[in-house]
This record gives structure tokens, C-alpha cells and sequence, in this order.
């Protein structure tokens, strides 16, 4: 099993990746803020993790 600092740097990399430039722009600004703000990462780290635990592909997962 990887480290979680790996879980990590494949979640922020899928993050930076995800395109949330759409209109209309009030309803998906304030989605690019939060995603930016840095918080809530334990849950797709845990999501990862699991996936690869339980022998499933974790990059499908993410």
C-alpha cells in the first residue's frame, strides 16, 4: 500500500485538472472558491486508499 502523501499529490493533481469554467459563472464561482480554499481532502484520500486496500484500481476511483 502506498503512503497517503501519494493519495494526496494523485487527488490535488486530479483537482488542478477538473475544469469548473462553465456557465453560468454565479453558480460555479463559488465552487472554484471552495475547491481552492484547501480544506476537505480527507475524503477522496480515504476514498484512494480504500479502493487500493481492497484491490480495486485506485485511479479509477479518484
Amino acid at each position: 500500500m502506498k503512503v497517503i502523501e501519494t493519495y494526496q499529490k494523485q487527488f490535488l493533481a486530479y483537482l488542478e485538472d477538473y475544469n469548473t469554467i462553465r456557465e453560468p459563472k454565479n453558480l460555479y464561482d463559488p465552487i472554484q472558491y471552495i475547491l481552492n480554499l484547501g480544506g476537505k481532502r480527507l475524503r477522496p484520500v480515504l476514498t484512494l486508499m480504500a479502493a487500493d486496500c481492497f484491490e480495486g484500481d485506485a485511479n479509477s476511483a479518484a
